[in-house]
């Protein structure tokens, strides 16, 4: 278990071409692909969830490079020596509109090491309610930070609460039930979707001020959430920062990360 809680050591980040191992498709608008991280770049790709990292490539005579974060465990990415990323369309988007539309496995990319700061140790005696409040792709490092924190916390609980337009348009939705079903008791999962009617009509519509309100004073009680989680459009990151304060959050608990360019729910 040691290994599972090694942070990554400081070092100069760089670019290694790594190869493209499987591609998966997540929804309509969005791929995860898998790399293939080679025993002695290991050590260089450790990360730690929440993290990201940035693809190179030519595209159309242009010189492109993105961020994407990792949607992996870290025992599942030590486990197959892989690394995992994933990207959705974006309406002029070069590069994630290439990876969708051409990259195969059997492919390689440049890819620099990781680095990010939307991060949270684990601590495997630590019990604590993790919740998360993302739209669209915004889930990407949510699945490392979750899956990693399930697996690494025994004692520990976690909630996601989910924005999409609607079912076919979410990432990540069977691995999201697999996690329901492999941690009955310790993972809830909140769809609100915003352009398809829900059984209960506080998850139908979108994820505004005062739809977040009512779920955190009815199905999510902020004095029972130890550590925060928000990814996705800057509105919705604005907007959840701005009412867990008025709920009396503290800052040092509040982890977020701002994803302008990728879907999100309207």
């Amino acid at each position: 278990m040691a290994s599972l809680i090694t942070k990554p050591a400081q070092r100069r980040r760089r670019f290694h071409m790594l190869t493209v191992t499987r591609i998966q498709h997540l929804c309509d608008e969005a791929v995860a692909v898998s790399f293939a991280v080679p025993s002695e770049l290991a050590a260089e790709y450790l990360f730690e969830p929440g993290q990201h990292v940035t693809l190179r490539a030519t595209v159309d005579g242009q010189d492109v490079r993105r961020s994407y974060s990792i949607c992996l465990s870290r025992a599942e990415a030590l486990a197959r020596s892989e690394l995992r990323i994933a990207a959705a369309r974006v309406g002029g988007g070069l590069l994630s509109n290439w990876i969708n539309d051409n990259l195969a496995a059997g492919d390689r990319i440049e890819v620099m090491t990781p680095l990010g700061e939307f991060v949270c140790a684990t601590q495997p005696e630590a019990v604590r309610h993790h919740v998360a409040i993302v739209a669209g792709s915004g889930i990407t490092p949510v699945m490392s930070l979750f899956s990693t924190a399930l697996a690494e916390e025994p004692g520990s609980r976690v909630t996601l609460i989910f924005g999409n337009r609607k079912t076919s348009s979410m990432m990540f939705r069977q691995e999201l039930e697999d996690l329901k079903v492999q941690y009955p008791d310790r993972f809830h999962l909140i769809n609100v979707l915003s352009q398809e009617a829900a059984d209960v009509e506080l998850l139908s519509g979108r994820l505004d001020r005062e739809r977040l309100e009512r779920i955190l004073v009815d199905l999510v009680p902020a004095q029972n959430v130890d550590e925060w989680y928000l990814c996705g459009p800057t509105g919705l990151v604005q907007t959840a920062r701005g009412l867990l304060v008025d709920l009396g959050v503290h800052s040092c608990h509040v982890h977020y990360e701002v994803f302008d360019v990728e879907e999100a729910a309207d």
